[in-house]
């Protein structure tokens, strides 16, 4: 019986690739917190889909190393969840780690992870209400950071 594993459930999710990494952070940042977060979250992905596809043995679901990325996945996202943001950059990041999760496909997640727009609008009409509404909100924030 194979047992299955969050990196079994997950793993079509692609890491989130450098347009969608926090810029360069500075001591002066309103969200310096929620950026560093995104950023280790970012890299905490990227680490987890650096592992061998083969990565036993199983222990409580997980293979070597990957138990360890996960609490930095979660740790950061609790974070990003929890802090208010203040602004348009740190607010953009708690939405995009919500749509992250909102959506389920695996072209869905690729584009997400490219913050490609126009990708997601093609895909409109398959995006569940709460996507499309946080899709909305996104844009309107992009677009007053110029």
């Amino acid at each position: 019986m194979k047992t299955t594993t969050r990196r079994g459930v997950l793993g079509a999710i692609a890491v989130a690739p450098a347009v969608l990494a926090a810029p360069a952070l500075s001591h002066t940042s309103a969200d310096a917190a929620i950026e560093a977060a995104w950023q280790r979250r970012v890299e905490a992905y990227a680490a987890f889909h650096a592992l061998p596809e083969d990565n036993g043995p199983i222990v409580d679901g997980y293979g070597p190393g990957e138990r360890e990325q996960w609490d930095i996945i979660d740790e950061a996202e609790e974070l990003i969840r929890s802090t208010a943001a203040r602004t348009p950059r740190g607010a953009m990041i708690q939405l995009w780690c919500a749509m992250y999760h909102s959506v389920t496909g695996r072209e869905d997640d690729e584009a997400l992870t490219r913050a490609d727009f126009a990708a997601i609008d093609r895909l409109d009409s398959s995006l569940d209400w709460s996507a499309r509404l946080t899709l909305s909100a996104l844009r309107s924030l992009q677009s007053m950071e110029g």
